[in-house]
C-alpha cells in the first residue's frame, strides 16, 4: 500500500510539471547530469567558544597548485580590516619563501569569504603554507598547514579578550559630521592683516606658523581656543647617527627659541621627513620619542611625525608606533600633511599597499583612517591629530602634475592675484567637503589650510589670502 501512496504522488508531481513547464526550462536541453565523488566527510569536534573565526584551507595537487582558502567570521562584530598572508615555506631553508597577500576588506558577522591562491610552481614537496591572520595591528593568530597536497584543514580560531574589545569598540569614524569647523591655516609669513582680520572673526580650529612666531602670541589672545602650532627651519634631517643624542642637540639648540614665544602650543621638529624603509623610521621614532620626552621636562608639549602627504607606507608607520606611545605618555599630538589633485577627494577610497581596505579612507586626503583604524585604535594609541599642511598640489602626482602646484593651477588657469568667483566657490567646496570629513573624526584637531598671508612668491598658487573672507563665513556656518 505504501509502495502504491509513493507512486501516485510521484505521477501528480509531474503531472503539475507537464502541466505548468517554466519557459526557459521548456527552451533548454535535457539537464547533463554529472558524476561527482565525496572526497571526505568528517565530523567537527564541537567547542563551547561563542565567538570564533572558522577557517578551512583546501590544497588541489595541481600544476599550477590551488591553495583555497575561507573564513567565516562567527562573531557578533563586523571585521572592517581583515588581513591574510599566506607563507608558503620550503623545507629546505636556504630556498626562498612563496608569499601570497590577501586583504579581503570587510567581514560582516555570519559572512563567509573566500580566495583561491595559485601557486605556478606547483605543491612543495614537504612544504608549509604558514597563515598570518590579522584583525588589527597587534590582533593577529598563526595558523601552519603542513598537510600533503589534496587535504583539507579546519581550525576554529577563537577570539581573544583583547581581540573582542577591540571589535566590540564603536567606529572611531561617526556617520555624520558634528562640531565646529575644523579649518584653520597655514601661515608661512604674516604679511597681511587679513589674516590676524579671520583669526579674529573666525576662531580657527588651528593655526601652524614657521620661523616667524612671535605673532602668534597675538592669536591666543584673540582667539584662546585656538591651537597654535609652531616650527622652525631645520636644515639637517639625515638618519644618522644616535637618534638619541641628535634629539637631545635638536632640542638644545632650539631651547632658547622656544622659550621666547609662549604663543605655541605644540612644536614640530623636523618637516616631511624623508623615510624609505622601516628601519630608518625605527631611528626616526626613537628620535621622536626622545625630543618628546626633552620638550615634556622643558614644560612643553610636542607634536610628531609631520610626514609628508601619500607617507609612510604600512610597514613603515608601524615601526613609528614607539614615537606615538611617548606622544601619548607627554601630552603629545600627531602631524601629518595631507595634498591631493586635481581635487582634494581624488584617491579617496584608494587602498594602501600592505593594508586592508577602510571604507572612507585614502591614498592621500583621509589617508590617517588607516593609522587611527588599523594601527592606533587597538594598541590603544589615539592621540589628538592635526593636518599642518592641506588642500590641492599637483606636486603628489609627479610627472602627471605638468607643472601645475596649487588650486589656483588647477582651478584658476595659473591667475594670480583675484581669482575668478567660480575657481574661488569650487575650491571653498572643496575644502567644506574636507573639512566635514575631519568633523566625523573626534580625534582630528583641525587641519591647517597651505598657505595664507604671502600673496605673492614661492607659494603663491596656493595662497588663499583673497579668500578669508568667505572661508570665515564657512567656518562659522558650522557647528
Amino acid at each position: 500500500m505504501g509502495k502504491i501512496r509513493h507512486s501516485i504522488v510521484w505521477l501528480l508531481v509531474m503531472a503539475m510539471f507537464c502541466a505548468n513547464r517554466l519557459p526557459v526550462a521548456a527552451a533548454q536541453p535535457d539537464p547533463l547530469m554529472l558524476d561527482s565523488q565525496v572526497v571526505v566527510t568528517a565530523p567537527l569536534v564541537p567547542t563551547d567558544t561563542p565567538y570564533k573565526l572558522v577557517v578551512q584551507a583546501t590544497s588541489l595537487p595541481h600544476v599550477p597548485y590551488y591553495y583555497i582558502l575561507t573564513i567565516t567570521n562567527i562573531t557578533p562584530w563586523s571585521i572592517e580590516a581583515l588581513q591574510v598572508r599566506d607563507r608558503y615555506l620550503n623545507p629546505e631553508p636556504d630556498i626562498p619563501e612563496l608569499t601570497r597577500l590577501w586583504l579581503p576588506g570587510e567581514l560582516l558577522p555570519g559572512e563567509s569569504i573566500a580566495i583561491t591562491l595559485i601557486y605556478d610552481e606547483g605543491a612543495i614537496e614537504g612544504g608549509c603554507h604558514q597563515l598570518e591572520i590579522s584583525l588589527a595591528d597587534g590582533l593577529f593568530t598563526i595558523l601552519m598547514d603542513c598537510s600533503t597536497a589534496g587535504s583539507t584543514t579546519v581550525w576554529e580560531v577563537p577570539l581573544t579578550a583583547d581581540m573582542e574589545a577591540y571589535l566590540a569598540l564603536p567606529p572611531l569614524t561617526q556617520v555624520t559630521a558634528s562640531g565646529r569647523s575644523k579649518a584653520g591655516l597655514h601661515v608661512a609669513r604674516n604679511a597681511d592683516p587679513a589674516v590676524m582680520a579671520f583669526i579674529k572673526a573666525a576662531q580657527p580650529a588651528v593655526v601652524v606658523s614657521v620661523d616667524d612666531l612671535d605673532w602668534l602670541r597675538e592669536v591666543k589672545q584673540v582667539s584662546p581656543s585656538t591651537v597654535t602650532i609652531g616650527r622652525f627651519m631645520e636644515d639637517d634631517q639625515a638618519l644618522t647617527g644616535d637618534p638619541l643624542e641628535r634629539a637631545q642637540e635638536f632640542v638644545a639648540d632650539n631651547a632658547a627659541q622656544y622659550r621666547a614665544n609662549p604663543g605655541v602650543d605644540y612644536w614640530l621638529g623636523w618637516n616631511e621627513p624623508a623615510i624609505n624603509t622601516p628601519e630608518e623610521m625605527a631611528w626616526y621614532a626613537a628620535f621622536e620619542a626622545e625630543r618628546v620626552r626633552l620638550m615634556d621636562e622643558l614644560g612643553l608639549k610636542a607634536a610628531i611625525g609631520n610626514f609628508s602627504t601619500g607617507t609612510p607606507e604600512a610597514d613603515e608607520f608601524e615601526a613609528f608606533l614607539p614615537a606615538v606611545a611617548a606622544a601619548k605618555r607627554y601630552g603629545g599630538i600627531l602631524a601629518l600633511h595631507e595634498y591631493s589633485a586635481p581635487t582634494l577627494r581624488d584617491g579617496v577610497n584608494a587602498a594602501i599597499p600592505g593594508a586592508a581596505d577602510i571604507d572612507g579612507a585614502g591614498a592621500l586626503t583621509l589617508r590617517y583612517r588607516y593609522w587611527y583604524d588599523h594601527y592606533l585604535r587597538p594598541q590603544d594609541l589615539v592621540i589628538p591629530l592635526v593636518i599642518t599642511e592641506a588642500g590641492i598640489d599637483g606636486g603628489v602626482l609627479g610627472t602627471g602634475a605638468e607643472g601645475k602646484g596649487g588650486w589656483r593651477d588647477w582651478l584658476d588657469e595659473g591667475a594670480l592675484g583675484e581669482s575668478t568667483p567660480a575657481a574661488a566657490a569650487d575650491y571653498l567646496g572643496q575644502l567644506s567637503w574636507y573639512d566635514d570629513e575631519l568633523r566625523r573624526d573626534p580625534y582630528v584637531l583641525g587641519f591647517a589650510i597651505f598657505n595664507a598671508g604671502t600673496p605673492s612668491g614661492q607659494w603663491a598658487s596656493f595662497d588663499i589670502t583673497e579668500l578669508l573672507p568667505q572661508l570665515a563665513g564657512m567656518v562659522n556656518s558650522k557647528g
